[in-house]
């Protein structure tokens, strides 16, 4: 084969990770549609045990649920039944609004003061999930030294492991 003559490229397959997309999408597409000329009220006067998001739009609310859903790769009816938005029967309810107190904390009293990186550093559900419901986590890391692996190189005489 000449340097001229191009072997025949193969288009690489698309991954789609968010599997619930297009499931949280038709869901988005019926609140919308049913709740049209309300986009712009306040979500708390529209919705039923709207908690943590008060204040905002109809269309924030849509947004920002639509966002969570894909940071924890899940569809809407992980939290909510889809016959009544309204129920809180799910303990991801509870979980969420809990799961909402803690970033805000964490951007607004730890993220906000760390002088060492260009601010605003914030963090967001897809930072620990990463479309996944549960972050991947094994617990609290034990405090004190690491143990070092087999093998490795020794510390120093008299220093401390």
């Amino acid at each position: 084969m000449s340097m001229s003559e191009q072997a025949p490229q193969t288009a690489p397959k698309a991954i789609a990770k968010d599997t619930m997309m297009l499931d949280r999408e038709k869901y988005i597409a019926f609140l919308k549609d049913s709740l049209k000329g309300k986009e712009s009220m306040v979500a708390d006067s529209v919705f039923k045990n709207i908690k943590s998001l008060k204040g905002k739009s109809v269309d924030q609310v849509l947004s920002i649920m639509n966002n969570w859903g894909h940071a924890l790769g899940v569809t809407c009816k992980f939290c909510h039944e889809v016959n009544n938005w309204a129920s809180e029967k799910s303990r991801n309810h509870l979980r969420t609004r809990e799961m909402i107190v803690m970033n805000d904390r964490l951007n607004r009293d730890l993220l906000s003061q760390m002088k060492g990186f260009r601010q605003p550093v914030t963090m967001g559900c897809i930072s620990c999930h990463n479309e996944m419901k549960e972050p991947p986590h094994d617990g609290p890391r034990p405090q004190g030294p690491r143990q070092r692996p087999e093998g490795g190189p020794k510390p120093p005489e008299g220093a401390k492991n």
